[in-house]
């Protein structure tokens, strides 16, 4: 079943996806699409979209983020990886979010569910329109070339911007656990050990790019596995995003 606030539909027919092709260690050369997951251990149809964000994290045009929700914590499994943040983030795509590839009429939260690019709402384990949206999002071209590289000072965010570049943007930095293993022990998954993808442990604003000009940032205390993304206001569109795996 979907989990949703208000709504609880059962969905069939899940497509296949296309096959994965191999990632690079810092994807920022090519049209990348961003693909968020929201996420529960504790909702019974999550793990075909947790599943499906996986391979989907394997590929070179996509960059793949998990944030998983506290709000189905009450069902009697308490989900290790949940963040209030999270929550709140996708109440705000909510908001803002193009629902009209779902099929139906959503009003509240619900997972599981993909956002693609800042922009598009689709049901997290329907593979076929994740592909078709991810598809229609790397035909346009980028407003700025985000590159990252570690220094001594810290993780280094060069941006530059494409052309005449574009809008102003928040720029996002996403630490993530690229792969962790969870034995559920209460709730809807009691009994199952489910594998997550590249979990997002949290997430800063390393500020706002004015849109035209070449600029650095250097964000301190962010190790490991990061992606960074330029994002319009707090829930809009995606300019840009990249990778950096180590």
């Amino acid at each position: 079943m979907l989990h949703s606030f208000r709504v609880i539909a059962t969905v069939f027919g899940l497509a296949l996806l296309a096959a994965a092709t191999a990632g690079t260690s810092a994807r920022a050369q090519e049209r990348t699409v961003l693909v968020e997951l929201f996420t529960s251990q504790g909702c019974s149809s999550c793990p075909p979209a947790d599943s499906l964000l996986g391979k989907l994290a394997e590929r070179s045009d996509v960059i793949a983020l998990a944030y998983h929700v506290d709000y189905w914590d009450y069902l009697g499994w308490k989900d290790t990886f949940a963040l209030p943040e999270n929550t709140t983030r996708q109440r705000g795509y909510a908001q803002q979010a193009n629902r009209d590839y779902l099929g139906r009429t959503f009003r509240g939260s619900f997972t599981p569910e993909v956002v693609v690019q800042g922009t598009d709402s689709l049901i997290g384990s329907d593979a076929l329109t994740i592909q078709q949206r991810i598809t229609a999002h790397s035909k346009s071209s980028a407003p700025v070339t985000v590159d990252l590289a570690r220094t001594d000072t810290g993780l280094s965010v060069r941006l530059e911007p494409n052309g005449k570049g574009g809008p102003s943007a928040n720029v996002m930095v996403a630490p993530f656990t690229p792969e962790a293993r969870v034995e559920v022990g209460r709730g809807e998954n009691a009994g199952r050990a489910l594998i997550y993808y590249h979990v997002v442990s949290r997430l800063l604003n390393a500020g706002t790019w004015n849109g035209t000009e070449a600029k650095e940032y250097v964000v301190q205390g962010v190790d490991g596995p990061v992606v960074v993304f330029l994002q319009r206001g707090t829930n809009g569109r995606v300019l840009a995003s990249a990778q950096l795996d180590d």
